[in-house]
């Protein structure tokens, strides 16, 4: 939700998410994959603030990345090019979603940019155009537009809104590894038996928007046994959450965060705990959230 901060600037949160599922159903000729998978927003964010500037800037603090880096600027520029307009922006980042952990933070932060620009310098824009704009920055981005919970299809572009889930509790735990080229390299090291057709997804839609919870054997991930088998790191984060109760571990998107769900907060609090104290993980407890940046 937008709101008002000081001086003529739009403050949000730029929330992340972990995937319910997410099933690789094939490979596209343009080099990236069809994918069937259930997104949800959670209420670990980071904030974004933007004023009005002469030029386009960028103020970073939390964890920062190389301004060129950042899909907060470079939704900024795409934007304003496409809106054939010369206002500028101050963006102010404060990061606190781990970078390249699978959380979708970079996304966020630039669908953000997208919906308070929008606002910010009363642009018009209707929702094929920001949605266009959103995909080419990157395949979650769209997404992040609404958040809440949603059925993504096609490489991320196609997202169909759903009802809420119940509420629960996440923990989370982010192993210290670095995976160069990440995602590419998560896609490459897939074979043929991580391909699935998309029914879990299309089972947990139907389940939830129907008024019901989603099963945890129903929850996936094709990359779980890569990760796992192919980086130490992670396959102790999920031994790590076996360990503290956690039944049926996954990553959050391409990783290497691992997620958990859990029935109460005082559940989840117990193993953040365990996961820090005693296994040495950053760990997070977090919960659904439900709106994105903006109603555009």
């Amino acid at each position: 939700m937008l709101k008002n901060s000081a001086e003529s600037s739009l403050s949000a949160k730029a929330f992340g998410k972990i995937n319910l599922t997410l099933e690789v159903t094939a490979r596209r000729t343009d080099g990236f994959h069809e994918i069937n998978s259930i997104m949800q927003t959670i209420s670990l964010s980071d904030k974004v603030t933007v004023g009005h500037d002469s030029d386009l800037y960028l103020d970073q603090s939390g964890y920062v990345l190389e301004p060129e880096s950042d899909l907060a600027l470079r939704a900024a520029t795409l934007l304003r090019t496409h809106a054939e307009i010369s206002e500028g922006a101050m963006i102010k980042v404060h990061k606190k979603l781990p970078l390249s952990s699978g959380l979708g933070g970079g996304s966020s932060d630039a669908a953000t940019v997208l919906a308070i620009l929008s606002s910010l310098w009363g642009l018009t824009l209707n929702k094929a155009d920001i949605s266009s704009l959103a995909g080419s920055l990157g395949s979650d981005v769209p997404f992040f537009l609404k958040g809440g919970t949603a059925y993504v299809q096609g490489r991320g572009e196609i997202v169909r809104a759903m009802s809420r889930i119940p509420q629960t509790w996440f923990v989370l735990c982010v192993p210290e590894i670095t995976i160069p080229c990440k995602t590419a390299t998560m896609y490459s090291l897939l074979e043929d038996s991580d391909f699935t057709s998309g029914g879990l997804s299309r089972k947990i839609e139907a389940r939830v928007n129907g008024g019901g919870d989603f099963p945890e054997e129903f929850l996936f991930n094709a990359f779980d046994r890569v990760a796992v088998t192919q980086y130490r790191a992670v396959a102790l984060a999920f031994d790590a959450m076996h360990a503290v109760g956690v039944r049926e571990p996954h990553l959050a998107g391409s990783g290497p965060t691992v997620y958990g769900i859990v029935n109460s907060h005082e559940s989840a609090r117990a193993m953040q705990l365990l996961l820090q104290l005693k296994y040495g993980l950053d760990a997070y407890v977090a919960e659904p959230v439900f709106d994105g940046p903006a109603s555009i």
